[in-house]
């Protein structure tokens, strides 16, 4: 199996995973980041920051210019926490071409 194949596999199972538990705003699932490591941890095929990398450059997360989380704004403490974005929509069309078989 190809490393592109397993990341996106991955990246699917994820996002699926969190979709039952997480709500998805504006095509965007925003979560803690240690809630996303530890299910980046889960399959060590190769580092979590290999696989960060891998996602930011694909566009499965969505991180601002230094960094791999964003800024997002905490309505209940009213500041502002670093979050880790997953792009929902990156997830819908990876999802939708991993499915389609030509023959």
């Amino acid at each position: 199996m190809k490393l592109l194949d397993l990341v996106s596999k991955e990246f699917i199972a994820i996002v699926e995973h969190l979709s039952d538990k997480v709500p998805i705003k504006d095509g965007k699932i925003i979560l803690n980041s240690n809630t996303f490591y530890s299910l980046l941890d889960t399959n060590l095929y190769i580092t979590r920051k290999e696989k960060l990398e891998i996602y930011r450059s694909l566009n499965f997360i969505v991180c601002n210019s230094n960094g791999l989380t964003s800024v997002v704004y905490d309505k209940e403490t009213k500041k502002t926490v670093r979050k880790i974005i997953i792009n929902y929509s990156t997830y819908e069309v990876l999802k939708k071409i991993t499915e389609i078989e030509f023959s």
